[in-house]
């Protein structure tokens, strides 16, 4: 990868959805992964994606405290069966359990507004990857 920390950080840091004053760190640390799943998926599977993420991360907070299975757990079973089939699809899984961990390291972090983020980012024009057959994992 040949991107400047700064220009990591571009889309993330300047935007209003993040919020004001959490660690810029992060921010720089999660856009790279933020960018994969916008070019791993299709936009309109990309803003499921993260829609499903945004459940994901409020049913894991209105569990807390409680006994409970977890964010990766919520979001799988969310996705769906038809979900982790494809390279694409395990890319975008795997970046997304990187922005999770990254988020969790920083205390004032907020996972759901970089969720937000992502999630109007595809639906911006020209996101997404390029039409393409997805190819299954193994293949």
């Amino acid at each position: 990868m040949n991107q400047t920390r700064e220009h990591a950080a571009d889309p993330v840091v300047d935007d209003q959805v993040v919020p004001g004053g959490e660690c810029p760190e992060v921010a720089s640390l999660v856009a790279p992964y933020l960018r994969i799943i916008r070019s791993a998926l299709p936009a309109v599977e990309a803003e499921r994606f993260f829609a499903r993420a945004l459940e994901a991360d409020e049913e894991e907070r209105r569990r807390a405290g409680s006994l409970q299975l977890g964010f990766s757990a919520y979001l799988w079973d969310g996705l769906g069966e038809s979900w982790g089939g494809t390279l694409a699809h395990t890319s975008a899984w795997e970046a997304m359990q990187a922005i999770r961990h990254l988020v969790r390291k920083a205390p004032r972090a907020d996972l759901a507004a970089y969720l937000r983020l992502g999630h109007r980012l595809v639906r911006e024009p020209g996101a997404g990857a390029q039409v393409r057959n997805p190819l299954p994992v193994g293949a």
